[in-house]
């Protein structure tokens, strides 16, 4: 048995050294060396195929979508070429600091603090943001916010894509502006003051309406012209928006020699701003010779303050016809003065 085993060993060793055996042997390495070759060339193509189109994307949204990218505290820490464009900010002049760069005065702070509890709570964030530019002027985004995670799933920041509306701002802001004074106009009252009185109704603060008219107006266009009268609506214009100034109101020319001003003041806050603006247009000195007792352009002012009632919603024009009242007060006692509402008689013809 030995012996058979010893001589079948040789036989083994040359099924091995079968030059047959060898070149099959070879010649499928080879053809799994060359696939293999081919299948890595293909794969790695395609990954630089992929990382090309990859790169486009990056370049396209660089250049052309606002963006920018902050650390949980919100200070930048990248912002595309788009952001930059339309900021007047550069790159560097943006990085390490917070939005506050951009931040336009006349944003509430509401807005940001509704922004800043949402992405808190890990709630994405969408809203309308009034910005400015680094030569001062306005432009408007829509922006999405949303948190940014590493690779492990931990929160390390904030994501925003903003979407410039500055010209669709600019037709809307025509559409609810008047076109001589650069008030608001009626149309954007009756939205307006509906709004803020929910508003003010929800939270319980106070509302104030105070309406002006210029005292015998369609006299002073009979004697000095329609070209002189809108000059003086320029004028009264310029004075409600120069004593608004920073505060919360926002002012409009109602029709004629009309105007209005929506406040959240109380009742001691809106005489006062309401009597500041009746001497200040008076102290224009504007020449009116018949404007009998005063021989210049002077108004008359009615206000009305509304105060949270929870058994009784606000109704819009239930509170205009009280502020309208007032104001016919005014009138008949003299003009170039400021009533307030008569809250006795108000109250009865409210309910």
């Amino acid at each position: 048995m030995l012996s058979e085993t010893v001589l079948a060993e040789p036989a083994q060793v040359s099924a091995f050294n079968n030059p047959l055996f060898l070149f099959l042997t070879v010649t499928l390495m080879f053809v799994m060396l060359v696939f293999g070759h081919r299948q890595f060339k293909r794969l790695t193509q395609n990954k630089k195929e992929a990382n090309h189109i990859a790169q486009s994307y990056l370049k396209i949204i660089n250049q052309y979508v606002i963006t920018s990218k902050t650390d949980l505290e919100g200070n930048i820490l990248d912002v595309s070429d788009a952001f930059c464009q339309i900021s007047g900010f550069s790159k560097e002049e943006l990085v390490n600091h917070s939005h506050a760069m951009v931040r336009h005065p006349n944003t509430p702070d509401e807005t940001y603090q509704s922004l800043w509890q949402s992405i808190s709570e890990g709630r994405d964030w969408q809203g309308e943001m009034c910005n400015q530019r680094k030569d001062g002027t306005s432009y408007w985004v829509y922006a999405s916010i949303t948190a940014n995670y590493d690779m492990y799933g931990r929160k390390v920041g904030y994501i925003a894509v903003h979407q410039d509306i500055t010209d669709h701002k600019m037709v809307v802001e025509l559409s609810i502006r008047d076109a001589l004074t650069g008030l608001y106009n009626r149309r954007h009252f009756n939205h307006y003051f509906e709004q803020h009185l929910q508003d003010c109704y929800e939270n319980n603060r106070a509302l104030s309406l105070i309406i002006f008219d210029i005292d015998n107006f369609k006299k002073y266009n009979d004697t000095y012209g329609h070209q002189k009268g809108d000059d003086v609506l320029k004028e009264t214009a310029a004075v409600l928006q120069y004593c608004t100034g920073d505060e919360t109101a926002a002012c409009f020319r109602l029709g004629g020699e009309e105007f209005a001003i929506i406040i959240q003041q109380d009742e001691t806050g809106a005489e006062g701003l309401a009597e500041r603006i009746r001497a200040e247009i008076e102290d224009l000195g504007i020449e009116h010779i018949n404007n009998a007792n005063y021989g210049v352009v002077t108004t008359s002012v009615g206000f009305y303050t509304y105060h949270t009632d929870e058994f009784s919603p606000p109704e819009p024009d239930e509170l205009f016809r009280v502020a309208d009242q007032s104001l016919y007060r005014a009138k008949e006692s003299g003009r170039n003065q400021v009533c307030g509402a008569d809250m006795a008689q108000s109250s009865i013809e409210l309910f």
